[in-house]
């Protein structure tokens, strides 16, 4: 239980702490401002003088000048929009049998025509010995990273195969993914082999995706990246003692310490423009087979209050090809403009993919149920049975 009358000093000191913070981020964003126009200046060199420093930060890698801006084109009509998202039931300690649940949906809108929306989910049961016949590696747990691994990969095989099934001839086309494309969260496994065999299958179903000739892109609303704010550093020797190129001087203060880069590209992007195309410097990307690694962009989105800063990845064939950037960029907006400042097509996968308390709750009793009618004993401890009914 939460005391709120408890926090009310606490929150004071806290908004003054913010109110500091502000005043602070102002003279952040014009240093990063200056810094940026002096990379965008000298951009090669910049480009050059990182490649042979090869700082241990990640810092974002330029593939046109940074303070580049495009404009919105007009989104295609007819136009196939897909999109997948995935929620899961952990495998908990305090349940057995071990065993862990992933539910995908498919969402899939034809824009401009009279034809009706594909909008599904499909719910699937795994445990541990499904889980070990699947890799070559021994699975030994079932961890929460494990699990959302395989969310992740389960996501992506099901958007090629929405998009497949929506798929209009002549008609294009733009498939959306949620969250981020690169596999940040499967290195720290602690379990090597396992690591790369997932990553060699999350990569397979991108080759298959750029296979099929498909646009692919993903959405990280509110992303919480510094790569670009890192090559701004570089820039401004803070990554660096020494200058990367013969540019003019720009106060080393103040540090840039907490700035993202939504907070610099917010101020560079007009409501509806994104910024230059960056490549990833992440060690994970050398993993990626040729052609797959992932480029990135942040877009502005139109809304109240300026609106919002997104990030928008997509793997390489899309990058380097400028009438599926045109319609991703356009498409992005036009979903957003759509679901009050987040992708309808992505709101509508998460919708249909989420699993309620209520509805992990009915499934928990579904399985006892039929646990208790093959013999076997209850599925929760008495500490997760004490919890769903307090006695106080």
């Amino acid at each position: 239980m939460l005391d709120l009358r408890q926090l009310r000093d606490q929150l004071d000191t806290f908004t003054e702490f913010q109110t500091d913070q502000t005043s602070r981020r102002t003279a952040q964003r014009d240093r990063c401002e200056a810094l940026l126009r002096v990379g965008h200046e000298n951009w090669k060199a910049v480009w050059e003088a990182v490649a042979t420093a090869q700082p241990r930060r990640l810092v974002a890698q330029m593939r046109e000048p940074p303070a580049a801006v495009h404009t919105p084109s007009e989104r295609p009509s007819p136009i196939t929009v897909v999109a997948t998202d995935g929620s899961q039931i952990y495998p908990a300690r305090h349940v057995e049998p071990p065993f862990f649940l992933l539910n995908v949906s498919q969402v899939a809108f034809q824009y401009g025509t009279t034809e009706d929306a594909r909008l599904d989910a499909v719910p699937r049961l795994h445990f541990r010995e499904e889980v070990d016949d699947r890799f070559d590696a021994r699975v030994e747990t079932i961890t929460t990273e494990l699990v959302s691994a395989l969310r992740d990969e389960l996501e992506l095989e099901h958007l090629l195969d929405a998009a497949v099934s929506a798929q209009v001839q002549d008609r294009p086309l733009v498939a959306l993914a949620d969250g981020t494309l690169i596999r940040w969260m499967v290195r720290g496994m602690d379990h090597e082999a396992l690591e790369d065999e997932l990553i060699a299958r999350y990569t397979e179903h991108l080759e298959d995706i750029r296979d099929a000739g498909l646009a692919l892109a993903s959405y990280v609303s509110m992303p919480a990246s510094t790569e670009v704010v890192n090559l701004l550093r570089f820039v401004g020797g803070d990554l660096d003692p020494d200058p990367p190129v013969d540019a003019p001087e720009v106060a080393p203060e103040p540090k840039l310490d907490g700035v993202l880069d939504r907070h610099v590209l917010d101020a560079v992007l007009a409501p509806g423009e994104r910024s230059a195309v960056f490549g990833s410097a992440s060690h994970i990307q050398g993993e990626y087979p040729a052609g797959t690694d992932i480029s990135f962009f942040y877009v502005k989105v139109p809304g109240p209050a300026g609106g919002e800063i997104g990030r928008v990845e997509v793997p390489r064939w899309v990058a380097e090809t400028s009438a599926f950037m045109d319609r991703v960029h356009a498409t992005v907006l036009q979903e957003c403009r759509k679901g009050d400042g987040y992708p309808l097509a992505l709101s509508e996968a998460h919708e249909r993919a989420v699993v309620r308390a209520s509805e992990r709750e009915a499934f928990f009793r579904l399985m006892e149920r039929r646990l208790r009618t093959a013999g076997l004993g209850p599925v929760g401890s008495r500490k997760r049975r004490s919890k769903q009914r307090p006695r106080v």
